[in-house]
């Protein structure tokens, strides 16, 4: 990966032709979280480990409903 200004501060652009975030760890507690600040929707999150290792067990489908109510909350689930 080539070396940024982000990067250098620890931050990591995430984007595809759909959306874009920047990814930091940052110190939460006695442990850490991943901040994610999603610039064209203006938001941003922290997510803990258990909550990220909770997202790997997961199946493609059920993310994509994740993801489909998320941007659509007025959407009918995905079966």
């Amino acid at each position: 990966m080539a070396s940024t200004p982000e990067a250098a501060r620890g931050r990591i652009h995430v984007r595809n032709e759909f959306a874009a975030v920047d990814l930091q760890v940052i110190p939460y507690g006695r442990g850490s979280r991943l901040h994610i600040d999603a610039g064209r929707t203006q938001t941003t999150g922290a997510i803990d480990a258990t909550v990220l290792e909770a997202l790997t067990l997961l199946t493609e489908s059920e993310l994509m409903q994740i993801v489909a109510t998320a941007t659509d909350p007025g959407r009918p689930e995905i079966r």
